[in-house]
């Protein structure tokens, strides 16, 4: 090993001899030619470029081996992070699964999955927005507070209002227990059907006659729903706000109803006893309840769940439920009421309607915006919390619509759940097979006729402004997308139309109290009372 180390020293002694032996003959050489000054200017120079050379070399090594290892960590990062997120992109909007029938359109398909508000709210620009309306809660409090201490002397701050609008609010709950448990109650009828229809061969009159008698009764049932409840509020003459609550709770129950039997009756009835294909079995009691109070109009035996109650989700959801209402009273009282409660006191002029419609779109979109957060947000989150159902989505970006067929498919995704399910996808595959025209006019004219049900008697008068704007301009624009695709056309569509409703509505509900009716009821309960109101100054 000595011996080895010496031969290798030797060695570099050797050629480091060399090397200087060939630097000294280069030297003697350049002096003997007279250019010592020249060769030790370039020998410097070399050296010095030669260790800047090295030194680039060895930071640029350094500096691509940091961005090397920083670019594979940040994108391992967006990896991990895509792999996290993956199934909430992938499933955010997916609300329909193809279906194994052929020429069958897709069925409604549940996902767990946040509402979409609560998931933007996480970012700051979007938080801002919440925060911009929470604000103009504050200055119109402070505005009633304001107007209540120097005008009235009293501090009222938007409870007479609402206390108005939700007169006889007990009588109220009590009519909608009395819905609720007919509700309830038509498990046992249906179950008697459907259990007992198995019994019977399946080519007999009798099977045939027991299925057309359930069908009657349901109908009868159907038809008593609507007519008791309505007949009881306008007995009690509830609030405005009673008979709004009590109406959409009426239809809401029908629409389960109806969704339950839809959804449980086919199991009975393509049944065969002769076949391999074991005897159905309908759902549990505890099932059908917990649809009757789920956040959904779509019966499934199974929804997806959380696996915990977070009451303090609960009670801030609530808590939002009762401050957008306070909001609403005070839009009423500082925009609403001054400027339409003198219609019907004394004469106005034309162009004192259309400058009212035209500051009727601040109110009017403010009710839009507050009223579908307040209801497809707050109060519908509430409830799938008490209940852990894990879906929430019950709308989608609806605000970002550029056609009315975006609009009506992303608003109120629990009713057009329902729609599409119950209507729209029987009207095309079994009343009139791919026909999707005519199963859209069908679900319009379904639509709008139940809106304009729970406005009229809610209001307690009869004005068409919603079913033409619905059924009508709305219809229209849902076949014109291509040309009407603008965001900002859907707005000012949105504040067109909401403020020609405000206005229309509002002069309508004070022509009622403070114009003569008309001679005759049914007269005065179809014809609006505004239309005439004006003619009475002038005789």
């Amino acid at each position: 090993m000595e011996s080895i180390k010496k031969t290798n020293v030797n060695s570099v002694k050797s050629s480091e001899e060399i090397n200087t032996e060939s630097v000294a003959n280069g030297f003697y050489e350049k002096v003997g030619n007279g250019n010592v000054d020249i060769y030790l200017r370039e020998t410097t120079a070399d050296g010095l470029r030669k260790s800047m050379q090295e030194m680039r070399e060895n930071v640029l090594g350094q500096v691509n081996d940091r961005i090397n290892d920083m670019i594979a960590e940040v994108l391992q990062g967006i990896e991990t992070s895509l792999s996290k997120r993956e199934p909430f992109n992938k499933d955010k909007y997916r609300d329909k699964r193809q279906s194994n029938k052929e020429g069958a359109l897709p069925d409604k398909e549940f996902l767990a999955r946040n509402s979409l508000l609560d998931d933007l709210f996480k970012i700051t620009d979007i938080r801002t927005v919440y925060n911009l309306f929470m604000v103009t809660l504050i200055l119109f409090f402070f505005s009633t507070v304001a107007s209540d201490i120097m005008d009235g002397g009293s501090l009222l701050i938007g409870t007479m209002t609402i206390r108005k609008a939700f007169a006889k609010f007990p009588t109220c709950l009590y009519i909608w227990a009395l819905m609720q448990i007919s509700t309830i109650s038509i498990y046992i009828p249906f179950n008697l059907w459907a259990y007992q229809r198995l019994q019977f061969s399946p080519k007999s009159s009798i099977r045939k006659f027991w299925d057309y008698s359930f069908l009657t009764i349901f109908i009868m049932y159907v038809v008593y729903f609507i007519h008791f409840p309505v007949t009881a509020m306008l007995r009690e003459d509830l609030g405005t706000a009673s008979c709004l609550a009590l109406l959409l709770e009426q239809v809401r129950q029908m629409m389960k109803s109806y969704a339950f039997v839809r959804s449980v009756a086919p199991r009975f009835i393509s049944y065969k006893p002769h076949s391999d294909v074991p005897q159905p079995n309908g759902p549990g009691f505890s099932q059908y309840l917990y649809f009757l109070f789920a956040p959904t109009l779509i019966y499934r035996d199974k929804y997806p769940r959380n696996e915990q109650i977070r009451w303090m989700v609960v009670m801030k959801n609530f808590v939002e439920v009762g401050l957008v209402i306070f909001y609403l009273a005070f839009v009423i009282e500082r925009l609403v009421g001054p400027n339409f409660e003198m219609f019907g006191k004394q004469p106005v002029e034309s162009k004192w309607v259309v400058k009212r419609s035209i500051e009727a779109t601040i109110p009017g979109i403010l009710f839009f915006i507050s009223g579908n957060y307040l209801l497809l947000h707050s109060w519908l989150n509430a409830w799938a919390e008490m209940l852990q159902f894990a879906d929430r989505m019950f709308y989608k970006d609806w605000w970002n619509s550029t056609s009315y067929r975006m609009y009506y498919r992303t608003w109120n995704v629990v009713v057009h759940d329902w729609l599409y399910t119950y209507i729209y996808k029987d009207m095309y595959e079994i009343v009139m097979p791919r026909s999707k025209p005519m199963a859209t006019l069908v679900v319009f004219l379904v639509s709008a006729t139940f809106h304009e049900y729970i406005l009229a008697f809610g209001f307690g008068f009869f004005y068409p402004v919603m079913f033409i704007l619905f059924a009508g301009f709305g219809f229209c624009f849902f076949f014109i997308g291509s040309i009407a695709s603008s965001n900002t056309f859907i707005w000012l569509s949105f504040c067109i139309g909401n403020g020609i409703m405000f206005s229309t509505y509002s002069m309508e509900y004070y022509a009622r109290r403070h114009c003569s009716p008309y001679f005759n009821y049914y007269l005065d309960l179809l014809v609006p009372r505004s239309w005439v109101c004006q003619a009475q100054f002038a005789s």
